[in-house]
């Protein structure tokens, strides 16, 4: 894969998961709020809500995603040594994998 052509599908991630990663960012943030603040009504169930697995999963999956793609993004276009990016983008990609591991350890573990 050519790296402009690279470049467009980690863009269009970025774009992808921003709406959906923003979206979940507030209902946590939401929901974490009003299990803190008992007379806060602002959404139905928040407790079921702030602890569902799926929802974190996505939440974490989006940011992973969303992370890497403009990491690297950023590294194209700011680094110009070529080995000094190519080395930048090897710490990015072994951090976020690293990163991604301990959260599934994370999740089996929570989820007994």
């Amino acid at each position: 894969m050519a790296k402009p052509r690279l470049l467009r599908v980690l863009l269009t991630l970025v774009e992808v998961t921003s709406l959906p990663l923003l979206v979940t960012c507030l209902l946590y943030l939401l929901t974490g709020y009003q299990m803190l603040l008992p007379g806060l009504k602002l959404i139905p169930r928040a407790h079921e809500l702030h602890t569902d697995r799926v929802l974190r999963s996505l939440l974490l999956i989006f940011g992973l995603i969303h992370g890497y793609s403009g990491l690297i993004i950023l590294c194209e276009r700011r680094i110009r040594n070529n080995t000094t990016r190519t080395i930048v983008e090897s710490v990015i990609t072994v951090l976020l994998v690293g990163l991604a591991v301990f959260f599934a350890f994370l999740e089996l573990y929570i989820s007994g």
